[in-house]
């Protein structure tokens, strides 16, 4: 029981090192900083990101899909009666 107690409180203690110490390093180096401070400036909302490119884009992707592989055949048939 003490095992778990411990193994609790360590892994408490990683997610907080990993939070305070490691992403915000990892947030200067990668320069995320300056985009995440132009979001803010604009007031730019960005989950509305994720609603603009995947949501409205991804009913696209499957008619794309469809005319790629309907198109082939036809062209290809096409080829055939000649």
């Amino acid at each position: 029981m003490v095992k778990k107690w411990i193994a609790l409180l360590s892994s408490f203690l990683c997610i907080y090192f990993l939070c305070f110490s490691v992403l915000p390093f990892l947030d200067d180096v990668l320069g995320f900083k300056e985009a995440h401070q132009k979001l803010a400036e604009e007031d730019i909302e960005s989950g509305a990101w994720y609603y603009i490119f995947v949501k409205k884009v991804e009913p696209s992707s499957e008619n794309v899909r469809h005319t790629l592989i309907y198109s082939n055949r036809r062209e290809n048939e096409k080829r055939d009666d000649r």
